[in-house]
């Protein structure tokens, strides 16, 4: 990207935003187009939103996407609204004209085309929304505007669904109900937050629904959620959150930019962000894996697990008590079934301690359903990684010298990983981009 004093400022704004993986979305389909904008991140707290509104216009900036809390407010700070913002009764996309700031909802249209792509057509089936929040108003929306038959809304409190039922029965009479029940359902679509640490799910009675319903759910971090999965192993088809992302973000950067990205670079944008594969990373002590690997999963809105960390969390204990209480061999037996466990997760990425390469039936595993990255760095940066660093018993101690005879002797176990990327010269946020823009163009 080459700025310069004709490039046109975009942005996102939100409280906190620092997690925000739209500016990866639109500077990659920014540069695949090759238009003279860019897109950065901007964190505004709530006080502050009106003097932001105002520099939007002081300044010149063409667009801004809005996340959380701004989206109610942004509804009130906007000149004119598109219909979609205006009845759902909030904005996560701002244009300026020239002063005029134009407020537009891609959440609700990019809903319906991620599950346009998986085949499903929501006209005339009858559709439960789990949950009755700000996100819920934005899917039911989407579906009433799609034609369902019917819309029933469960929520955990009561009269909160049925609040929501009634403002949208102003618009769509007779078509929504507050509900404590899914029975029938031939789409079913949690709105909620319920998943996005792993362990819960606002749903688990898949028996009631109709056997050909597919279950959707907008939480894309981790890619299948505790609840697709209950969805999954019931014999239903799913639809994650992932594709909502993308699409919001794709209609967002026509409206900026009055440009309709192609279907190539749509599909390029899915490959890097989808995580069809995980993506595991290997590599010696001390190479900067888990810096990596948390800029990967930042970059691409997908979980990232340290293997270190989960194998401490399963023992108990940590790495240097396990090493003094079973060895180095009980150690790496655990190792191997920690990653067995890893590798059966989707859309996750990474990072593997230094020595999981010195079985290659980790490696061998992992790729069955990873991309697996050797990550490589000269000895200089291992050791400025790992100065002071007593938690890595086979490196405590050594010299250059040793720690380079060690990297020598583990070279030929990196062979059967997919690809390597030295990091000797580049950060942590460089390194990460490098492996999404290879493993893009691979796909």
């Amino acid at each position: 990207m080459n700025i310069t004093a004709k490039t046109v400022p975009l942005g996102v704004i939100g409280s906190p935003i620092s997690h925000s993986v739209s500016p990866e979305m639109h500077n990659f389909l920014l540069d695949k187009l090759e238009l003279n904008y860019f897109y950065a991140a901007y964190p505004v707290p709530p006080e502050s939103l009106d003097a932001a509104f105002a520099g939007v216009k002081a300044l010149g900036i063409r667009g801004l996407n809005v996340t959380v809390p701004h989206k109610e407010g942004a509804y009130r700070l906007c000149d004119r609204l598109d219909p979609y913002a205006a009845e759902i009764g909030a904005v996560n996309t701002v244009v300026n004209d020239n002063g005029r700031l134009s407020g537009y909802n891609t959440d609700a249209p990019g809903f319906i085309k991620s599950i346009a792509r998986e085949g499903v057509d929501p006209a005339g089936k009858k559709a439960v929304l789990l949950g009755a929040g700000g996100a819920a108003r934005g899917v039911a929306s989407a579906l009433l505007r799609a034609g369902v038959a019917e819309l029933r809304i469960i929520n955990r409190t009561r009269d909160r669904a049925e609040r929501l039922a009634g403002e949208l029965n102003a618009l769509y009479p007779g078509k929504v109900k507050a509900a404590g029940t899914a029975e029938g359902a031939e789409l079913l679509i949690n709105t909620t937050s319920a998943g996005m640490k792993n362990s819960e799910s606002p749903f688990s009675d898949y028996g009631v629904l109709s056997p050909d319903c597919v279950v959707c759910d907008i939480v894309y971090c981790p890619r299948e959620t505790v609840f697709l999965k209950g969805a999954k192993a019931a014999g239903l088809r799913t639809v994650g959150g992932i594709g909502m992302l993308i699409y919001q973000a794709v209609i967002a950067f026509e409206l900026f930019t009055g440009v309709r990205p192609g279907e190539e670079e749509i599909e390029q944008l899915f490959r890097r962000m989808e995580m069809k594969k995980s993506i595991a990373l290997t590599g010696f002590m001390g190479c900067g894996k888990s810096a990596i690997g948390r800029e990967l999963a930042q970059m691409s809105a997908a979980e990232y697990i340290d293997c270190d960390d989960y194998i401490v969390e399963k023992a108990g204990k940590s790495i240097p008590e396990i090493f003094a209480e079973v060895g180095e061999a009980g150690f790496r037996d655990l190792e191997s079934r920690c990653i067995a466990e890893l590798s059966e997760k989707n859309g996750c990425v990474f990072s593997l301690g230094g020595g999981a390469v010195l079985r290659r039936e980790n490696i061998d595993l992992l790729r069955k359903s990873c991309n697996v990255v050797r990550i490589k760095a000269s000895v200089e940066k291992i050791l400025r990684n790992t100065a002071g660093d007593t938690n890595r018993p086979l490196l405590n101690g050594k010299t250059p010298e040793q720690v380079t005879e060690l990297l020598a002797a583990r070279e030929p176990y990196y062979e059967n990983c997919d690809f390597t990327v030295d990091v000797t010269h580049t950060y942590p946020n460089q390194s990460a981009r490098i492996i999404l823009d290879k493993i893009t163009e691979k796909a």
